[in-house]
Order: structure tokens, then sequence, then C-alpha cells
């Protein structure tokens, strides 16, 4: 191998310290802050969860200095499903930046992309993250709205009961799911077939972990939660003291509800963020398609981050933009 010749290719378990390594050395710069991700002991178990995940690495100087992950999915943008790949981990050692590394590495998933019918990719960048920003905004294709993310704090979240949902109960809770979010950019419409695979693919999100409420026998509102804290552990570092808080958390995913059950669901929030205490978790992370459309009753903030989609374009307007947190 030459001095400067980058090998990109699939990673394999071998790779595994490295890629843990290489993470906690390339932290993401959000103004005032900067974030790590620690996922030992298990690199790869955040890509387990998904469907459609593939994990390369560069290699330069006989080390990995890159890495690049995607999962293939099919949302609904303006009202046609597309193929893309979204983008959701990108690394380039600090000390080989500028060396072609990232560039090896995009143009190895975006041939896997094509050749699995994609037609492109897609990322999900927050504001204050100015590096990847002035990378990806090279390309064009930022959507007019960010997305809204709502984390919930679950500290005083009060215990509380909701059903688990039975296998034949399945269906209705893609019906709504699909019902609730029919019309948002981004959202990929649920089958059974589907939901089944979610919920046998990794223990981080079982069929224990989706709930519903009922009216009468009728299903009025679902939803599951994810524990994203069992394998990631998000650093964020203070640049200006270099004091760090260590967090984990959960998610809320496959979550709709029928007209009028606004109350349901919000009970059905608050069982939730109980569920992501039990397992430990400091915040319940939901994706809200209108800014401002859940009001939580326990204590909450949000934040907003930049879509991109730079081989389609951006639509001039968007009415309300979900995006599934398995994947995020």
């Amino acid at each position: 191998m030459k001095k400067d010749e980058i090998t990109v290719r699939t990673a394999t378990p071998a790779d595994n310290e490295a890629i843990i390594a290489l993470e906690l050395r390339s932290a993401l710069v959000l103004g005032e802050a900067e974030e790590l991700f620690d996922r030992s002991p298990d690199a790869f178990a955040c890509c387990r969860v998904q469907d459609g995940c593939r994990v390369i690495v560069g290699e330069l100087e006989g080390r990995v200095v890159g890495l690049l992950a995607g999962v293939m999915f099919r949302p609904m943008l303006s009202g046609t499903a597309r193929s893309l790949v979204y983008i959701h981990r990108a690394r380039v050692d600090p000390e080989y930046q500028g060396r072609g590394v990232g560039m090896a590495l995009s143009t190895e998933l975006f041939r896997w992309c094509a050749e699995s019918g994609g037609a492109g990719p897609c990322y999900a960048i927050a504001p204050g993250n100015t590096p990847s920003l002035t990378f990806v905004e090279r390309g064009g294709g930022r959507w007019p709205r960010d997305l809204s993310l709502l984390e919930i704090d679950v500290s005083e979240a009060p215990e509380a009961s909701v059903e688990h949902l039975f296998d034949d109960q399945w269906p209705a809770a893609v019906d709504l799911t699909n019902a609730t979010h029919d019309g948002e950019d981004f959202f990929e419409p649920l089958s059974v077939d589907a939901l089944r695979r979610r919920l046998w693919r990794d223990a981080a999100y079982t069929r224990e972990s989706l709930r519903g409420v009922f009216d009468a026998s009728k299903l009025v509102a679902v939803g599951g939660v994810v524990d994203k804290g069992r394998y990631t552990e998000r650093i964020r570092i203070d640049r200006a003291t270099g004091q760090e808080k260590r967090t984990r958390g959960a998610a809320v995913v496959d979550w709709g509800f029928a007209p009028g059950h606004e109350e349901s669901f919000a009970q059905l929030l608050g069982v939730l963020a109980a569920d992501a205490r039990a397992l430990g978790r400091k915040s319940l992370t939901i994706c809200e398609p209108q800014p401002g459309s859940i009001e939580p009753a326990l204590p909450h903030k949000r934040s907003a981050i930049a879509l991109f989609t730079p081989s389609l374009g951006a639509p001039g307007a968007v009415d309300g933009l979900y995006f599934d947190l398995l994947n995020l």
C-alpha cells in the first residue's frame, strides 16, 4: 500500500475497537460545545436496530482513520416515495483531515446507494455543527424548515400503566401510525411486516417496548420506546471550561393517535417517559412534525436539525417533517 493510498472497505467486527477509538477522538463541534459518542463495548450495536444499515471504514497508513455509516430507507417526499441513504455517522480522524478520506468514503457509500436503487444521500445536521454544515451545504438541497425535536426530562415521570400490544393488535397500530403522519415529509409508511422486523431485530426495541391506549376496544394512541442509551453514551464538553456531561437517552418511535385523542397520547407519552426512566435514561426524545404541536406535562426543551437532500433539491414549502428516531 502506498503511503497516501486510502483503502475503503466494509467494516467488520475486527474493527470494533478502532471504530470506538476513532469516534472518541473525533468530536463534533457545536458552537460553544463539542460532542463525542462512546459506543463501547460494541460499535455496531446502534446499527443492528436499523434495517438496511452499512458501515464502511477508510484506512490510511495502516490504520482506520475514517468512518461512514448509512441506512437505506424509503420516505415520502412531497407525496412521492423516494429511496435515500441517510448518513448518520461520519468521522475522519483529526490528524488525517484534508487528505481525501471523507471524499473516498462518500464515493463508496453513494455507489452502494445507487446500486441499491437509491436516489442519493440525506443528511440531518445540528445548526451549530458548522464544519459539517459547510461541507454538506456545498451540495445544496437544504430544506426550508428544520426538523423539530422535543427532549423530555423523565426524572419526574409518574408511575403509570398502559397496555403492551399483542401481535393481533399490530395492524391497528400500523394503521394509526400511518394515518397520523400521512402527508408528512420524511415519514416512511409502516407495514405489519416492517413493524414485526423492527420489534424482533434488537433488544433495544422489542414487542414489550410498544404500548397503546384504548377507548373501549379501539386503539386511539400508540408509541414505542427505543433504548438508545443501551448502546450509546453522549458526551457533551463545554469548550470554555472543559466540563463534561454524560447522558444516555431513549426515543419515541412508531407513534400516532386518533383525531380528538390528543389527551390519550399525552397520557401515553407520560407512560413512555416512565419506561425510559425505568431503563435508567435521563431523557426521552420525540420528533415533532409541527414545532410546538406536542406539549408534554413534564419539563422539556426543543432543538432543531437541518435536513438536506442534495441530489433531489428541496421543496419551496413544508407542512410537516417527521424523521424515524430509530435511525437518527
